[in-house]
């Protein structure tokens, strides 16, 4: 996806982005990141050129892409959210960077039986959270302001599972098919 503002590098910000193992970064490298995200310094000169707001569904803006990691900007209106997914098989790390943002988690008991909610996690800004190979959530803006929030996932999203709540009913998603993302 090409971008229309100036180029997002992640070196600039602090952030030790390691090679790429097929599974996503290690335990150890996982908290090197997670620290680094914790103390980042946000540069709106290089973040701000890339917020968007769409009144018909939260916006999903791709900063940087290479074999091992993809950073993506999402913008939510209030009332927005994401589909009940997954992250297939990449591990992912969210920083609330504006606003507020609230993250349902639920276990998948499998097909035929009904996803369980596990709990509502209330994130302000600069609060981050990690998503794992288990994790299947709600992504959602239930305050009365916008909020934005930063992505990174490695390996890069090729894939994701949308569940349905009554049946468990597990679907293979694209990242690119704007119906789970623009809700």
């Amino acid at each position: 996806m090409p971008l229309d503002a100036p180029t997002f590098c992640p070196a600039t910000l602090g952030w030790p982005l390691p090679e790429g193992h097929p599974g996503g970064p290690t335990k150890e490298e996982q908290r090197g990141l997670l620290a680094a995200l914790g103390t980042t310094r946000l540069d709106w000169s290089t973040l701000g050129p890339h917020l968007a707001f769409d009144p018909g569904g939260y916006v999903r803006r791709r900063l940087f892409l290479n074999n091992s990691w993809e950073i993506l900007l999402l913008c939510w209106l209030p009332g927005q959210h994401t589909a009940l997914h997954d992250h297939g098989a990449s591990w992912g790390s969210t920083l609330v960077l504006l606003g507020d943002l609230v993250e349902t988690t639920y276990r998948w008991h499998g097909h035929g039986r009904p996803v369980e909610k596990v709990g509502d996690n209330h994130l302000g800004r600069r609060q981050i959270t990690v998503e794992t190979h288990d994790t299947v959530h709600i992504v959602s803006n239930q305050s009365a302001t916008p909020a934005a929030s930063l992505h990174l996932y490695s390996p890069p999203l090729k894939y994701l599972h949308a569940y349905d709540l009554e049946t468990g009913e597990q679907r293979y998603v694209e990242p690119s098919e704007t119906r789970f993302f623009m809700r």
